[in-house]
C-alpha cells in the first residue's frame, strides 16, 4: 500500500519574500506541485509557477463556495501527485478575522 496523499500548507508571512521562513522556502523548493490561495500577496512571487485561485474569488457567489472548490482542487492534486504545496497569506496557524 502506498503512502497517503499529503497537502503541505505554508504561510507567505506578512509581507514580501524576504520574510519567508526557512521552512517555507524549503517546502517551496522541495514540492513541485504548488498552489497559491491568491497571487495578490507580496510574497506570492516566491511560488510564481503555482496555480492560484484568484479566478474563483472573482466568480464565486460566496467564500464557502470558494473554499469548497479550493479543497476539492488541492485534494484531487494531492491524490494524483502524492504531495502538493498550498501557500496561504500570513500564517496557516493563525486564524483570520
Amino acid at each position: 500500500m502506498g503512502s497517503s496523499p499529503r497537502v503541505v500548507i505554508v504561510g507567505l508571512g506578512p509581507a514580501g519574500p524576504d520574510l519567508l521562513t526557512a521552512g517555507t522556502l524549503a517546502a517551496i523548493e522541495a514540492i513541485p506541485h504548488r498552489f497559491l490561495r491568491t497571487r495578490r500577496h507580496p510574497a506570492a512571487i516566491a511560488v510564481a509557477d503555482a496555480v492560484d485561485f484568484d479566478g474563483l474569488y472573482d466568480r464565486s457567489a460566496s467564500f464557502e463556495d470558494v473554499y469548497a472548490a479550493i479543497v476539492e482542487a488541492v485534494v484531487a492534486a494531492a491524490r494524483a501527485h502524492g504531495e502538493v504545496l498550498y501557500a496561504v497569506p500570513g500564517s496557516p496557524v493563525v486564524a483570520e478575522v
